[in-house]
């Protein structure tokens, strides 16, 4: 019995170490200079504003090291949680936001997404200013625990190149 108890221990702590360890954690950024990019969010009421990612890292920031579908190595992504930037419009109570990137691809990512797990709205990767060549140079990335085998959050959430966030009824 003492053996069974001990074998539930060991496997709850590393169950738990790899769950902080997916997880968003908070970090202080450095200002670097990045490339240029912007990201608009349009709240449907008018309002709205325009962040170029040295704004975006005003908010504040976190790293995860994950893999995603086109990196089978895992990186360290640095940036903002999606639901910081839709509070500050008001928006986290919305039913689904579309994400349009720079190359007209869209995504429609429904609030349940967001609650079920961390979207991180990614400016750096590995230390340096995110790239478009990188999937960057704004990518929206969820650590590949919380989407691989999900029926909620799918790759389909993970646009790069993102442009505009728009409220959809």
């Amino acid at each position: 019995m003492r053996m069974i108890q001990s074998l539930a221990a060991i496997c709850l702590y590393f169950s738990l170490a790899v769950s902080a360890a997916a997880a968003p954690q908070p970090v202080e950024l450095k200002p670097m200079r990045h490339k240029e990019a912007q990201l608009e969010v349009r709240p449907g009421d008018g309002s709205g504003a325009v962040y170029e990612p040295a704004d975006l890292e005003n908010f504040p920031t976190y790293r995860v090291e994950t893999t995603t579908p086109w990196r089978e190595t895992p990186a360290v992504f640095e940036g903002i949680l999606l639901t910081d930037l839709l509070a500050a419009h008001g928006l986290l109570g919305a039913p689904s936001i579309r994400v349009t990137a720079e190359n007209d691809y869209s995504a429609v990512i429904a609030r349940e997404v967001w609650e079920a797990a961390p979207i991180l709205v990614a400016t750096r990767v590995d230390g340096r200013p995110h790239s478009r060549r990188e999937r960057g140079p704004i990518q929206f990335i969820v650590p590949s625990e919380d989407y691989v085998g999900s029926p909620i959050v799918t790759e389909d959430h993970l646009v790069w190149m993102a442009a505009v966030i728009e409220v959809v009824d």
